[in-house]
C-alpha cells in the first residue's frame, strides 16, 4: 500500500469512527428527551390531581329555631365540588356528631364539614 492509498484508508476510518459517535449521541440525546419529557409530565399529571382536590375543613354551629339537618347540608356543601350527595353528608354530620337520628333542637352546637379550594 503506497502513501496515498494508507491515508485514504485512515480517512474512512477516522469517518466510520465520527459517524458512529454521531449515532451514540443522537441515541443519547433521544433516550435523555424521552426521559426528561415522561418525568415532566408526571409531575404535571401530579399537580393537577393535588389542584382539583378541594380541601376539607370543619366549623362549629349553633343550630337555631326551624333548622334541619337537610338544611344545614344545603348551606354547607359546596355545589362546584359535590363529591357526595346529601344524604352521605348528612350521615357523616350524624356520625361526626354521635347523633342516633336526626333530631336536632335549638341550641344544639354541630361540628359540620366544608369544602374550600384554597388552604385558609
Amino acid at each position: 500500500m503506497n502513501k496515498s492509498e494508507r491515508r485514504i484508508w485512515n480517512n474512512r476510518i477516522r469517518r466510520q469512527r465520527e459517524r458512529k459517535k454521531h449515532i451514540i449521541v443522537s441515541v443519547c440525546t433521544l433516550c435523555l428527551i424521552i426521559l426528561l419529557s415522561l418525568t415532566v409530565s408526571s409531575f404535571l399529571s401530579n399537580a393537577k390531581t393535588a389542584e382539583e382536590m378541594p380541601y376539607k375543613y370543619y366549623k362549629s354551629i349553633m343550630i337555631e329555631e326551624g333548622d334541619t339537618l337537610w338544611s344545614i347540608a344545603l348551606q354547607n356543601i359546596n355545589p362546584e365540588n359535590r363529591n357526595m350527595e346529601i344524604s352521605a353528608y348528612i350521615k357523616e354530620i350524624m356520625k361526626m356528631n354521635g347523633l342516633q337520628s336526626d333530631r336536632i333542637t335549638a341550641g344544639m352546637y354541630l361540628v359540620i364539614p366544608y369544602f374550600a379550594d384554597d388552604r385558609l
